[in-house]
This record gives C-alpha cells, sequence and structure tokens, in this order.
C-alpha cells in the first residue's frame, strides 16, 4: 500500500447501534505523510478558528479512536448534518481541493504561520487550489465521500501546524502534523473517546429560537379580523390562548387603555379561523402598547 492510501474502516451493517457506526469512524484514515524531516518548527500562535459551520449552529465533535482529529455531525439528532455548509474555519488560500480514493472530496486551507485545516468526506466543493478565502465564507457542502466515511454523514476535521516547515501539513493518520484543534477560544480532541455535545459554531452561548406560539391570558372574548383592524372574521374566546407574533396596527382603545399591538393566532369561531388577528388590548396581564406572554417575554414580531 502506497504511502497516500487509506487504511479501509470496517462495513457496518444498518442494524448496528448507531454508536459503532461513529465508531468505525475512528479508524485511521489516511497516510498524507510530511515530505520531510526537517528540523522542528517553533509553533506560531493559532488563528482564531471558528467551528467551520456558519454561526448560530451546535454541533457534536467525536475524537473516537482518531484524536486529534474531529468528526462532526449536526445537533440535536444529525438530521442537517449532510449537505450542511462547510465553511473557512479562519482566512487562508486553498492549497488542496480534489477527490482522495479513500478520504472523499478533501479541502485544506493554508491560513498561514504554518496552520492548516482539513475537511474530508465533503459531498461537494466549491473553491478551488488557489482561491483566497475569508472566515465564514462556504467552501463545500458536508457529505459522506469516499469509503472511510463508512457511508455516515459527517465532517472529518482536522487542525494542523507544519512543524518541519516543508510548507506543507500532513493530515489523516497518526504521526502527521494534525494537533489538538481549537475553536472559539475552546480546546478539543485531547485524547481518544472523547465526546463535546452541543457546540456553538462561532462560541458563545447561541440565543434559543423563538418559540412557535406564546401562550397569553385575554381578559375578554376578543373579535377577529383578517387584518389588524380589518375585515371581521370571527372571534378569540376569554381564557388561556395561543398567538404566533405580533404587528402594530390601528389602535384600539378604551378609556385610558390603548394598545397598537396586534397578535396573529387562531380564533375559536369564524371563517376564516386561523392565521387572524385580535388586539393586544384584550391581554390581561399588560399596559398600554405592550404585547408578553404570561410569562413576560416579549412576543416576536411577524
Amino acid at each position: 500500500m502506497s504511502a497516500l492510501s487509506l487504511l479501509r474502516r470496517p462495513a457496518f451493517g444498518r442494524s448496528v447501534l448507531l454508536a459503532l457506526t461513529l465508531a468505525a469512524a475512528a479508524l485511521p484514515i489516511a497516510t498524507h505523510t510530511a515530505a520531510s524531516a526537517s528540523a522542528k518548527v517553533a509553533m506560531t500562535a493559532r488563528p482564531d478558528f471558528q467551528l467551520p459551520f456558519p454561526c448560530g449552529q451546535q454541533w457534536r465533535l467525536d475524537t473516537w479512536a482518531h484524536s486529534p482529529a474531529l468528526d462532526m455531525v449536526k445537533e440535536p439528532n444529525q438530521v442537517g448534518t449532510e449537505g450542511a455548509p462547510f465553511v473557512a474555519a479562519a482566512a487562508g488560500r486553498v492549497v488542496q481541493s480534489f477527490f482522495h480514493s479513500n478520504a472523499g472530496n478533501m479541502i485544506q486551507i493554508d491560513h498561514g504561520g504554518g496552520w492548516f485545516t482539513t475537511g474530508i468526506h465533503l459531498q461537494s466543493r466549491a473553491v478551488g487550489v488557489g482561491a483566497v478565502v475569508s472566515k465564514g465564507q462556504v467552501i463545500g457542502a458536508v457529505g459522506r465521500t469516499g469509503p472511510t466515511s463508512n457511508n455516515h454523514p459527517h465532517l472529518h476535521f482536522e487542525q494542523a501546524f507544519d512543524s518541519n516547515g516543508d510548507g506543507v501539513a500532513s493530515w489523516g493518520a497518526a504521526g502527521t502534523e494534525r494537533v489538538s484543534q481549537v475553536f472559539n477560544g475552546a480546546t478539543y480532541g485531547t485524547a481518544n473517546g472523547q465526546t463535546y455535545r452541543n457546540v456553538n459554531s462561532c462560541g458563545g452561548t447561541q440565543p434559543p429560537p423563538p418559540p412557535a406560539r406564546y401562550y397569553v391570558d385575554t381578559f375578554a372574548a376578543a373579535p377577529g379580523y383578517s387584518t389588524p383592524g380589518g375585515t371581521r372574521t370571527g372571534t378569540l374566546n376569554a381564557g388561556t390562548n395561543y398567538v404566533f407574533c405580533k404587528v402594530w396596527g390601528p389602535i384600539v382603545q378604551v378609556g385610558s387603555a390603548y394598545n397598537h399591538w396586534w397578535l396573529r393566532t387562531d380564533l375559536d369561531s369564524g371563517s376564516p379561523w386561523q392565521n387572524q388577528y385580535v388586539s393586544a388590548y384584550y391581554l390581561t396581564r399588560w399596559g398600554n402598547d405592550e404585547a408578553k406572554d404570561n410569562n413576560g417575554v416579549v412576543i416576536r414580531d411577524c
């Protein structure tokens, strides 16, 4: 077997547990070795790498048995892994972009100062050798190409430092120049058998998505309209109801109480009754021009 060959992983049947399927991805996947054995180079400051996915996403990272390399699948249940955008973890220049017989589609970026990143098993590549890329730029899509992917969608990702100073970074197996990985200041891949859950692609705590429904109390039956203040279509009964979002519209005022916000909701009666609008004036707990749910959370704009 040549020095550029990959060791093929054993295939697993569909009935095997997912954990075993992923564990199979732990076997060595490449032996793309350094071209020379030059004197060791002092490590320079590492670029500020982000997880190689668009901001606002969460991913699971596993070392399996090939630390410091990481296999990445999308949280919470891997749905959306295949075809997910693969982005540059930092600015740099593409130095490898080709289909490897065992690793599948792969891209390597030179980030300067001896630092490189490599992603393999890609579904597709959007950049070629020589392309200058910016941090966060989409450069491909996550896939399962190459026999060592075990036909399981994931991104195999490595950070490497050109420790022998030959201008390239070897990748894919023990003894290459890959190193423990740092994303957004946190270190990963220091040992085999590690799993990291819900890692944010751009660091920090990502805000949770707004709820699909907000629960509110109304003090009286509220007339429903096709648009804020438009055609009357039905009624939302008094009590606890759900609403989807709010829009600014014509004022509803009784005495000193008023509200410009209108809440999109499903009515209890009328035709049509779905996705109609009632005035936030009817909310029990809040004052003028407020539109919050029963927990005090401001209802999102439509």
